[in-house]
């Protein structure tokens, strides 16, 4: 468990909420998962190059997990290195949007691929960076809150700004107002940066090594191995882990089911701007769902945002089995619930994971927690843009359906209804 911070700290609870708001907004203003899958299928890149920018981006993330982690729990102090990360971000969405504009189509798919994989790399290092940083700088109470604060304010601007650039650009080329969301949404990145600038880090730990430790790739490779097998054989990682596990099928739903909406609507000129607002709208219902929820259990909230994606993939179902698909509110309205329970999720695994790893394994543990979701999210994504490619999307729908009403059943058989993992079943779920 980490120890408290100073109350000094208080000072950075204002500036913590204004900063992950624009990181907020900057993320639902170019979203991966939503925003860039419409851009390429407006494009008309094939589908199942749209379908794999998630595994592009996942596999990515995994090289961080593993050869960078073990350098970034070395730093003694954070907030720089994040704010260079968000710039970095920030850049990547611009050489995007350039090449789209100016680009042959061979260049927009190399710039497709390169820069989502580029940001999948700096996304996962500002992620285990970000949980060490809050962790230490907040205390345990203040995290909940302001997590939650931040996904309201930014959910709030997100709208603001889609609605005032849909109006300003609605008589513009659809590859115009589609560029101008991301290019604000890269905007919003440097912000965040400066705002990361303005906060006070607690100081660094004396005890803590002065000179970081430089290693071959294969040395890197080599700890992170021995550190992998170490944290497998503790009881508390092992029911982190079978958490995860345990929600990753659910936690596609978004890029499949923006990738559904984009292929029927990324034309409308109202298309792009509808799916931006529902999934903002959806960090303002959700703040307060999930805060309200989570001081129940963790249990609840799980098992409530499975549901949520399973109901909303069978709205889907029956709006293409019924011809509904021109229909562009009812796409944006199952992103709408898709995205509250994809945000309850991730909520609910953090914060938990904040409140149990110890502060010498956060960074590692949290590395190769996510090294062993990402190899199943890649492999399981790529599986489902084949099937989106071959036949339709709405198979890779039915099929994330399916994979989150199993998760709730996991979920019911594992954790108890204080919200935590049962010690008494392994991490498959089944009893010893």
């Amino acid at each position: 468990m980490s120890k408290e911070p100073p109350a000094h700290h208080q000072r950075n609870l204002p500036i913590m909420a204004g900063q992950g708001a624009l990181a907020v907004t900057a993320w639902s203003m170019a979203s991966p998962a939503i925003v860039l899958t419409f851009l390429a299928v407006a494009m008309d890149l094939p589908i199942f190059l749209a379908g794999l920018l998630v595994s592009i981006r996942h596999a990515a993330g995994t090289l961080s997990d593993v050869f960078v982690s073990n350098h970034l729990a070395q730093l003694r102090q954070k907030k720089a290195t994040i704010a260079r990360t968000d710039i970095a971000v920030a850049a990547c969405f611009l050489v995007v949007i350039l090449t789209v504009t100016y680009g042959t189509k061979p260049m927009v798919i190399a710039a497709f691929v390169a820069g989502i994989f580029v940001i999948g790399v700096l996304e996962e290092i500002k992620s285990l960076l970000i949980i060490d940083f809050v962790s230490d700088n907040l205390a345990s109470k203040d995290r909940m809150r302001i997590s939650y604060i931040q996904k309201a304010l930014g959910g709030a601007a997100t709208i603001a700004i889609a609605l005032l650039l849909h109006q300003l650009m609605q008589d513009a080329p659809s590859l115009t107002r589609h560029s101008m969301v991301v290019g604000f949404g890269a905007l919003c990145f440097v912000l965040s940066a400066l705002a990361m600038m303005t906060l006070q880090e607690r100081a660094p730990d004396q005890s803590a090594p002065v000179a970081l430790r430089t290693m071959s790739r294969f040395d890197t490779l080599k700890t992170y191995w021995h550190d992998a097998k170490s944290l497998l054989g503790e009881a508390w990682f092992r029911k982190f882990i079978a958490l995860r596990l345990t929600f990753v099928v659910a936690g596609l739903s978004v890029p499949f089911y923006a990738l559904i909406a984009a292929e029927a609507h990324h034309s409308s000129a109202k298309g792009l701007t509808a799916l931006v607002v529902s999934s903002a709208a959806a960090l303002l219902v959700a703040a307060p769902l999930w805060r309200v929820l989570s001081n129940y259990s963790n249990r609840v909230v799980m098992i409530t945002g499975a549901l949520m994606v399973a109901v909303s993939g069978v709205g889907l179902i029956v709006i293409h089995h019924w011809g509904l698909d021109h229909t562009v509110h009812l796409h944006a309205m199952s992103l709408f619930v898709v995205t509250v329970a994809v945000t309850g999720l991730g909520s609910a695994r953090a914060l938990y994971f904040m409140d149990v790893a110890p502060k010498s394994q956060r960074i590692v543990a949290q590395a190769v927690s996510q090294t062993i979701s990402r190899l199943s999210i890649v492999a399981i994504s790529a599986l489902l843009a084949a099937i989106a490619h071959m036949n339709e999307v709405v198979w890779a729908v039915i099929l994330i359906t399916i994979g989150s009403l199993l998760a709730v059943v996991a979920i019911l058989s594992f954790v108890d209804p204080a919200g935590r993992p049962n010690p008494e079943r392994d991490r498959t779920g089944m009893a010893k």
